[in-house]
């Protein structure tokens, strides 16, 4: 039976506390999934606080759904980082994110990203993905596709989907993104 190792869930408890203390995550938002072993992938529940995850908070499911029930149902994003796993074979976590700025540019649209791509071109590749409604098999592949070739997929009216080598990786990736994304409204002359 699968389980996750003690140093790994350490890693992914430090990770949430980083996401929601950068302000990347708050309250329930956000989500993270980190590839273990073969198939298997930790992913947070639906309801995680990520700067307070716990052993409970994390599922290990694989290409057919959960492994071990644990009470718990898998969080709206579990598809969408399942889908971007299989489609990408370097990635080694993939999170989404609900910070300020970035979810702000989502709402801004493909236009205002397509005039950011100065601002934006360091990132390692960013995708816009036009509206799908949240937890969709539609959304998760939309979101899959785009991330073959690039590392952000920022999905208009919602927030961000980044892939990482690691969860430490997708993390700088998602706080570059902020940090843009905050440069871009300055720039527009908006409050910050």
């Amino acid at each position: 039976m699968a389980s996750i190792k003690a140093k790994e869930l350490e890693v992914l408890v430090a990770a949430g506390r980083r996401m929601y203390e950068g302000g990347l995550a708050a309250g329930t938002t956000g989500a993270m999934g980190a590839r273990l072993s073969g198939e298997v992938v930790a992913v947070t529940a639906a309801g995680t606080r990520l700067g307070f995850l716990v052993r409970a908070d994390i599922m290990l499911v694989n290409g057919s759904g959960p492994i071990v029930e644990n009470g718990r149902a898998p969080g709206k994003e579990t598809v969408i980082i399942r889908a971007v796993l299989a489609a990408q074979p370097e990635a080694g976590s993939v999170i989404k994110v609900k910070s300020p700025f970035a979810t702000a540019l989502a709402h801004k649209g493909r236009k205002t990203i397509e005039r950011s791509r100065g601002l934006l071109e360091d990132l390692d590749g960013v995708a816009f993905v036009p509206f799908y409604r949240p937890g969709t098999a539609g959304l998760a592949g939309a979101v899959a596709e785009v991330l073959r070739s690039n590392h952000i997929a920022i999905i208009e009216g919602q927030g961000a989907v980044v892939w990482g080598t690691d969860v430490a990786d997708a993390i700088d990736h998602a706080e570059n993104l902020e940090a843009a994304a905050r440069v871009i409204f300055i720039l527009e002359g908006k409050e910050v």
